[in-house]
């Protein structure tokens, strides 16, 4: 169960859920994939196999903390609220009420247009600001937050 349904309140919903792009776990797996490759491929090691592995547990430990990260991501927008969640053991969460929303921004580079993902900034008042890099469709999660929101006010009135 993930932790945005977890902390739901009674009459609270999960409207939209979103993560990372597969850009993103596309980079994870290039960058993890070569101490597999030697690890596995060169049985029985000689003196370069050596070199080969020593060469690629940097990268492998790099794209290991990110490959994590990623799994760790939560982004989603409720009835009430919009939360991100970040850590597996330690939890950081980042959430702001949906009236307390002032702006949403989106941005996305010329590779993130063709493919889809960019970055989406959410300000609220008092809260600061939340941060998601490399999300899927930030316009559809920018749409869906002012949805949400345009629902919350329809019933406050």
């Amino acid at each position: 169960m993930s932790y945005v349904s977890r902390t739901l309140g009674s009459k609270e919903k999960v409207l939209f859920i979103t993560g990372y792009h597969w850009l993103y776990w596309l980079g994870v797996s290039i960058i993890t994939l070569p101490l597999i490759v030697v690890g596995l491929g060169t049985l029985p090691y000689d003196g370069l196999d050596y070199l080969y592995l020593a060469l690629t547990i940097l990268p492998f430990l790099y794209g290991f903390y990110y490959f994590i990260h990623g799994i760790a991501l939560e982004v989603a927008v409720t009835t009430d609220r919009f939360v991100k969640k970040t850590g597996l053991i330690s939890i950081t969460s980042e959430e702001v009420s949906l009236d307390k929303i002032e702006e949403v921004n989106v941005a996305e580079s010329i590779l993130g247009r063709i493919f889809g993902f960019g970055n989406v900034d959410v300000h609220g008042t008092g809260a600061g600001s939340i941060h998601v890099k490399m999300v899927t469709d930030p316009v559809r999660l920018r749409r869906e937050i002012q949805t949400a929101r345009e629902q919350l006010r329809g019933r406050g009135e």
